[in-house]
């Protein structure tokens, strides 16, 4: 639930960040449609606090398992320093093992935090906290801006589970689909991804070609459930190449518009 009020609050700010004043019974409205189209209950405020409550627990425990292993790191630091100075072969090879299970747990613990819950695509904290500096990016690139089309459709015919489904086979069907290509995919919010493309993809490929033939490919399949069969689905999406230190809402902005021209064309077919 936690995940989908972040939805929720993201969609609000999208749709009035252009306006020059907002007045809380604007942004309570706002609010309230987009939580009603997703299906959330917003009037039981216990409920609510309880699941924002623990998400809270859970990224504090993320938190006081990486101290613990930064509490590791250094015993472990000040022991291989005394096994040097002391010729300790035996000791440096148990640090060596502890320090093998330590990385192995600090990986699981960056995974949990930098994975989107449901898709296992990588999330926005990823990406705004660990990805981009200053909300710039590091480096050249390209954005592709992807949009699932009709998804609202899915939902209210198929159910939420269903819909879930769907997320999830994008992202897997993404990952395939560019899986000797250098990108990233994550969920930007609610059925929103992108995937990134670096220097080296984008010097070695035709990466326009690669999105509409893998967006081409994806409508023609389908997703088969326990419940229902043949389910079609497909994607808009906006390609924009950026440069080092350019800053990530211009070419969101840009991603977007240019996903919306392709989300009408291909209505109009």
């Amino acid at each position: 639930m936690s995940n989908r009020l972040k939805e929720v609050t993201f969609l609000t700010v999208k749709d009035l960040k252009n306006q020059d004043i907002i007045l809380p019974s604007k942004y309570t409205q706002v609010f309230e449609n987009h939580a009603n189209s997703l299906e959330i209950n917003i009037e039981d405020e216990n409920v609510l606090f309880k699941e924002l409550y623990e998400d809270n627990v859970n990224i504090d425990k993320i938190v006081r398992q990486t101290n613990d292993n930064l509490s590791i790191l250094y015993q472990s630091t000040d022991d291989a320093r005394t096994a040097i100075l002391n010729k300790d072969d035996k000791s440096l090879q148990n640090i060596y093992g502890e320090l093998a299970k330590m990385k192995s747990k600090i990986n699981l613990l960056q995974k949990e935090l930098f994975s989107d819950s449901l898709t296992k695509a990588f999330n926005r904290k990823w990406f705004m906290d660990y990805y981009l500096i200053n909300k710039s990016f590091p480096e050249d690139g390209a954005l592709a801006f992807i949009d699932l089309n009709k998804f609202k459709y899915i939902n209210d015919t198929f159910g939420h589970l269903v819909g879930d489904q769907v997320l999830k086979y994008l992202v897997d069907f993404l990952k395939k689909e560019f899986k000797d290509k250098e990108i990233k995919v994550l969920r930007y919010a609610g059925d929103e991804f992108i995937v990134l493309f670096n220097q080296d993809t984008i010097n070695q490929f035709d990466i326009k070609t690669l999105m509409t033939n893998a967006q081409k490919k994806l409508a023609r399949q389908k997703l088969k459930t326990s419940k229902f069969k043949n389910i079609q689905f497909s994607f808009s999406f906006g390609l924009v190449p950026f440069k080092k230190d350019e800053q990530l809402e211009k070419i969101v902005l840009k991603a977007d518009e240019l996903m919306y021209k392709n989300k009408k064309a291909l209505i109009s077919r």
